[in-house]
């Protein structure tokens, strides 16, 4: 465990490279990609140790990040993707999330787990959301187009990125299941982030848009964002969510 620190300033560099919505989504994919192959590598390689270490309390930790395309904003209410890009991030590194409020950033998103995991969500989504963001600008200084088509281009786009999300959670699920070492130490941290933060319940909803075009060409632009191992091929609009 001695090589954290080391892991953990690398994967942060590739997120960084991946944070950058200026730089091209394929390589901005590639690096949050292989952030997630090298925590994913470390932990099967540690999970007897990460086991034991589950035990103590200060293994776990919770983020709280804001639920809005400007992260850093104070908002009143989460924006409607938040809740549903937040699922598949939390699955993908064994976490949970929930909605939350801090005084600071008013509504948030809050993913709690084994600290690392957490930290991999933080990069994770807000590398989804700043890519987002700057591919939802471009569409508005394009299109020209009202509000609520535009929140339907964000939702289109997040949905896309949550089935690649799947993906990847699937060949992680896969590669996991080989050694019985990282199986019970993905059983410890189950057992343990529901102990000290309970369960985390989620609910399955349709995704509502006012706009069918404006949703697929966020769709399609989402789908360039190969966060995981193939593009995006099928409709998403029925999705787990916060509740």
């Amino acid at each position: 465990m001695e090589n954290l620190e080391s892991v953990m300033r690398r994967i942060k560099k590739l997120l960084a490279i991946a944070e950058d919505s200026r730089g091209d989504p394929n390589e901005c994919a590639a690096a949050a990609r292989m952030a997630e192959s090298i925590m994913r590598k470390f932990q099967i390689e540690h999970a007897d140790v990460i086991s034991v270490e589950l035990q103590r309390e200060d293994a776990l930790s919770s983020v709280d990040i804001g639920a809005t395309m400007d992260m850093e904003r104070r908002a009143k209410e989460a924006s409607g993707w938040a809740g549903i890009l937040a699922v598949p991030v939390a699955e993908l590194f064994d976490a949970q999330a929930r909605y939350a409020y801090t005084p600071e950033k008013g509504r948030t998103i809050r993913f709690s787990g084994y600290k690392t995991d957490v930290q991999m969500c933080r990069f994770t989504y807000e590398f989804i959301v700043q890519n987002m963001a700057a591919a939802s600008r471009a569409y508005l200084k394009e299109h020209a187009v009202a509000r609520r088509e535009a929140e339907s281009f964000r939702r289109g786009y997040i949905s896309a990125c949550c089935a690649s999300l799947k993906a990847l959670k699937r060949e992680k699920d896969a590669e996991l299941q080989q050694a019985s070492s990282s199986r019970a130490m993905v059983l410890s941290k189950a057992n343990a982030v529901a102990a000290h933060f309970g369960s985390a319940n989620y609910r399955s909803r349709v995704i509502r848009t006012s706009s069918a075009q404006a949703y697929a060409t966020g769709q399609d632009a989402g789908s360039k964002l190969q966060v995981g191992s193939r593009a995006v091929g099928v409709d998403t609009r029925d999705a787990p969510r916060l509740g």
